[in-house]
């Protein structure tokens, strides 16, 4: 005798909602980084450059500042601010600042270069060139050759010694760098400051790892890392995948290499151990690596008033290292400042499979949400009567069907919602359990409740059979669009899941 299944709507929904939790946990690449190990331990907390070369400090001048005309050798003018110390009765060097992503105009990195100033240096900041640069596509060695041209410009001036001006980049100017470094051997020095050096999808994955482990994320948010840009991005975004190390290994001039040890987005071990691996394949021993104590990805602390201010002690030993060159250039100690902190391997993420990477990607999401709408539409017009008699006749499908629709569109609103607010707490380096623990609860709370729905849709579906027509159509294209939803949304891993583990 069959005995007959108590609350089959129930059992059905929690065999969807492990269905869907399963799909989460074996669809994508997983993401289980290896400790780094080759750990680095400074000679020494005080970063001051050694050597025997006397330098004047920062604040010892005053400065000049004028803004100029550039014109590259492809046509192109930029605007540049010089600034130059006053007083100064003999050639001085130079530097030319690269910017990183966050900076683009010749007003950038105004407390970097008048220190450097003041302490007798001259300082060229000029415009990013963005006809070579992007939010999808960037050509590091065609703004090398801007920022190569601008080299040559300060180098000519006169009263700045043209054997003495070198180049500073940082963040993402740390590609740039070591390209117009390896080009024009008469650029006397590299300075590399906050530098990816592993290509920005891998630096991208460990500095998104860290924020989100420091914010204590639950652990199925942490397998959205390679899902997310592990893969094919539409649009371009070839550059991610650059990488620096031919430029930095053909590099023959002195290189001093900055981070600090308050910003979490740049491989700060790993990247350094890098840079001094690709120097020394051309047999590049002159390098001098300083870390600060929590400054940021700029060299800056923060003062108690909440001001950002170029590390005093990352200014001094700036200004001393370009005047002290060449004795400053291999002088020790080489490693020293702050104990850095890097508990794992940037690694290149897994790639997704084609269904969730690139064009498919954004098809198939925009597929599932043309079709969801269609059919709520469907269903609106379906509870609409004229003349006494409803113009499609759903058989009281349509309520399940608008109702099953608005479920599952909260539940995407309720994840992305929590996505980006995870992002403005890692990117501001805050923390709110609430907002952390809290949201994702939420998130899969909402997400149940959608896969409910959808269960409820289709046992209504199943009970006002046979419809005909457009009827049967619209409810059709709404289970299939809502499908699709759903399964795109169990790929971020919002179901819960049986297994683990599994890529």
């Amino acid at each position: 005798m069959t005995r007959e299944v108590r609350h089959p709507r129930l059992v059905a929904t929690i065999i969807l909602v492990l269905i869907l939790g399963m799909w989460g946990t074996i669809a994508g690449p997983g993401w289980n980084p290896d400790p780094y190990l080759n750990q680095i331990v400074p000679q020494t907390s005080d970063t001051r450059i050694g050597s025997n070369a006397v330098t004047t400090p920062p604040r010892t001048y005053e400065v000049k500042t004028e803004v100029y005309d550039v014109e590259l050798s492809d046509g192109q003018t930029v605007q540049v601010t010089l600034r130059t110390p006053i007083g100064v009765d003999h050639d001085i060097p130079g530097v030319v600042f690269i910017h990183g992503t966050g900076t683009y105009l010749h007003t950038a990195f105004n407390q970097h270069a008048t220190t450097l100033a003041s302490a007798g240096i001259a300082t060229l900041v000029g415009d990013k060139p963005l006809d070579s640069y992007s939010v999808t596509s960037r050509d590091y060695e065609q703004l090398a050759l801007a920022y190569e041209d601008q080299w040559n410009w300060l180098a000519e001036r006169p009263g700045v010694d043209p054997h003495r001006v070198g180049v500073y980049g940082e963040s993402e100017g740390a590609f740039i760098a070591p390209i117009v470094g390896a080009a024009e051997p008469r650029v006397s020095f590299v300075i590399l400051v906050s530098a990816p050096v592993l290509p920005i999808r891998q630096q991208g994955a460990l500095a998104a790892d860290t924020y989100l482990r420091r914010l204590g994320v639950p652990e199925q948010l942490l397998q959205a890392i390679p899902r997310l840009i592990g893969g094919e991005l539409p649009g371009g975004f070839d550059y991610i995948d650059f990488d620096v190390s031919p430029y930095q290994q053909q590099l023959e001039q002195p290189v001093l290499i900055m981070y600090g040890t308050g910003d979490y987005s740049m491989p700060v071990i790993q990247g350094a151990n890098l840079i001094i691996d690709d120097l020394a394949v051309n047999g590049n021993r002159d390098y001098t690596l300083r870390y600060y104590e929590d400054a940021d990805h700029g060299l800056r602390n923060e003062t108690e008033s909440g001001d950002l201010l170029l590390s005093t002690e990352a200014g001094r030993d700036v200004s001393r290292w370009i005047l002290g060159l060449p004795n400053t250039a291999h002088a020790e100690p080489r490693i020293a400042g702050d104990q850095p902190v890097q508990n794992f391997t940037a690694e290149r993420p897994g790639a997704p499979r084609w269904y969730a990477s690139g064009t498919a990607a954004v098809v198939i999401l925009i597929a599932g949400l043309a079709l969801t709408v269609l059919s709520f539409l469907g269903g609106l017009l379906g509870q609409i009567r004229f003349r006494g008699q409803r113009i499609l006749n759903m058989k009281g499908v349509a309520t399940s069907l608008i109702i099953a629709g608005v479920g599952v569109l909260a539940a995407w609103g309720a994840f992305i919602w929590y996505v980006l607010s995870i992002a403005e707490l890692a990117l501001s380096y805050q923390t709110d359990a609430l907002i952390v623990r809290g949201g994702w609860l939420l998130c899969q709370v909402v997400a149940l409740v959608a896969a409910a729905l959808v269960v409820h849709l289709l046992y209504a579906w199943l009970g006002a059979r046979p419809l005909k027509g457009l009827a049967h159509g619209v409810i059709v294209i709404g289970i299939i669009g809502l499908a699709t939803l759903l399964t795109a949304l169990a790929y971020w891993n919002v179901y819960p899941s049986l297994i683990s583990g599994l890529s």
